[in-house]
């Protein structure tokens, strides 16, 4: 795989640090899609976002303990599109080797509870106020030799997203109000409220001892609720909604969810307890496309 580079700028001209070759680091746009989000805006990150970043030769080990394995160094996102290392850390460098490339990968948001093995625990049960554990992740740039001058990092989703559209039956109660919807949860074999991203390879697996029929909490109360869950194949399904009169319970037919894609489900409340669920509608779900005001990504780790 091929890694972007961009044109030269002023910071060439820093290349040289006491004999040092500094890396640059520069974010591709994020596909905008329907509305921005609150998090990842408009076309890219905002200003302060935290990104983990990792560095090793190419063709050798990630985790290994030479001069240029680097695990989770935190680089901060500018307005001007590139990153700098956070304040207090040391930055990443090229080898003086011009021959010696390097690859490197990198996660957000940032967390200081990375483990030092590249695995990152995510507990995604409790999403009733707002979707998290959607973590973007980048292996674009490989075989990277220090005549690169800024290094692109082009980033997607590891994780899948679930949507949920909301909606009482119009003709058969018409005064229905989703704001009286005091639960949502997704339930499922393959649900898993727990689990864990591995930096290595951009995957995600069950947390040890995580429950193989796991439930998620969404937010409840309003139209459009969103989940972030683990990619794989889900098997009787559950989507549960509470409310004054009712406890609904739609049956969403077995399915395999992948990773950087969304799955919306369209829900109608019935009278008497009756509730319709139709086939899910799959996208790519890109960074910068927000079914509605919720964050994306939400705050870091």
């Amino acid at each position: 795989m091929l890694a972007l580079v961009c044109g030269c700028s002023k910071r060439q001209m820093e290349e040289i640090e006491g004999g040092k070759y500094p890396v640059q680091f520069s974010c591709g746009e994020l596909p905008q899609k329907e509305s921005p989000a609150t998090k990842v805006t408009d076309t890219n990150f905002e200003a302060g976002d935290v990104i983990g970043m990792y560095s090793y030769p190419s063709g050798g080990a990630m985790f290994g303990s030479g001069d240029f394995n680097r695990s989770n160094v935190p680089y901060v996102y500018r307005n001007e599109g590139d990153l700098l290392v956070k304040d207090g850390q040391v930055p990443m460098y090229f080898p003086a080797d011009a021959t010696l490339p390097l690859t490197f990968k990198g996660y957000y948001p940032y967390s200081e509870q990375m483990g030092a093995d590249g695995v990152l625990a995510l507990d995604i049960a409790d999403q009733r106020a707002g979707q998290k554990g959607a973590v973007l992740y980048t292996d674009n740039a490989q075989g990277i030799i220090r005549t690169a001058e800024y290094v692109k990092l082009e980033f997607e989703y590891a994780m899948a997203q679930v949507i949920l559209n909301i909606q009482y039956d119009p003709v058969t109660m018409p005064n229905g109000n989703v704001a009286s919807i005091s639960a949502v949860t997704l339930e499922g074999n393959g649900v898993y409220a727990k689990c864990d991203f591995h930096v290595e390879n951009g995957t995600v697996t069950a947390a040890a001892g995580s429950a193989t029929r796991g439930t998620i909490g969404l937010k409840p109360g309003v139209a459009t609720t969103t989940a972030t869950v683990m990619p794989g194949t889900v098997l009787d399904l559950a989507v549960t909604l509470v409310t004054p009169a009712h406890t609904y319970v739609a049956r969403p037919r077995n399915i395999t969810y992948e990773r950087g894609r969304k799955y919306t489900y369209n829900i109608t409340l019935k009278d008497g307890g009756e509730v319709q669920i139709g086939e899910a509608s799959i996208l790519e779900w890109e960074p910068g496309n927000d079914p509605n005001n919720d964050p994306i990504i939400g705050e870091p780790i």
